[in-house]
């Protein structure tokens, strides 16, 4: 039994069909996790949902942020963007399903007996592997089973600083850009969602997320979605995944593997 993590798929079902073909998954024995952002971008973004979701116990994902994004649409409090492949999600039978399962991921997996830890974008600093678990749990348990429309309505960048005395959608909201959204950082731990590409082009103080000084999860070994394309050196525990040209796959062993196909 092997367990593969992916990276964004982004609607691109046939890149996906392709990587495992090449990795030779079989759900019968294998497991696949997927780094969020399974949708939006390809032209096939409901049935990488259906596929994914038709997976049961076999596939986990974690929330990414144009997973947020469908959700905040289909309520009606924001606007398709342009170039966006969401219309065969919101005009689908079984529309309300989907978008249901979706409420339902989390915002972080850990496997102990992998010595994994899955999110889509990155882990604060400040947080310890514990309160990474809790205050995940806390916008969870609103998105699934809270008043899941009002929080998805306080969305928002403008909450990049941690403090452990914020409260209310200003704390759900800073939880939620975390581990959707962060990509690189200034010294400090003001996080940065915009920022995107090689470490080396960046300004000074600048650096992506897992590179700050004193992160208190340095211990765990954390694969996410590249984003920003940081284009950086390997390290240790650190595991980037492309979501560029190319969706990989890695092997989650002592020594893992990665396996990569062109997308489109």
């Amino acid at each position: 039994m092997t367990t593969y993590a992916i990276g964004s798929v982004k609607g691109d079902y046939q890149a996906l069909l392709a990587l495992l073909e090449k990795i030779q998954f079989n759900p019968d024995n294998d497991c696949l996790w997927f780094t969020g952002n399974l949708l939006n971008g390809g032209p096939q973004s409901l049935e990488v949902l259906r596929f994914v979701k038709g997976l049961g116990k076999k596939a986990v994902t974690v929330l990414g942020d144009q997973e947020l994004h469908v959700l905040t649409v289909a309520t009606g409090l924001r606007q398709p963007e342009a170039g966006d492949t969401l219309d065969e999600i919101l005009a689908a039978p079984d529309r309300e399903v989907l978008l249901k399962w979706l409420r339902g991921r989390p915002l972080i997996h850990h496997d102990a007996k992998l010595n994994f830890t899955l999110v889509h974008a990155g882990i604060p600093a400040e947080w310890t592997f514990s309160q990474a678990l809790t205050f995940a749990y806390e916008a969870e348990s609103q998105l699934a089973f809270g008043n899941y429309a009002t929080l998805l309505e306080h969305q928002g960048q403008d909450q990049s600083r941690w403090h452990p005395k914020l409260t209310g959608w200003k704390r759900l909201r800073f939880i939620m850009n975390a581990y959707t959204l962060m990509k690189y950082s200034n010294r400090q731990g003001k996080l940065d969602f915009c920022t995107r590409g090689s470490v080396a082009t960046q300004t000074e103080g600048l650096v992506p997320w897992y590179r700050l000084p004193n992160r208190m999860t340095a211990e765990l070994n954390i694969i996410f979605a590249d984003d920003a394309d940081f284009m950086d050196a390997d390290f240790p525990g650190i595991y980037p995944l492309p979501t560029q040209a190319w969706l990989s796959a890695l092997a989650l062993s002592a020594t893992p593997e990665k396996i990569s196909v062109a997308c489109g």
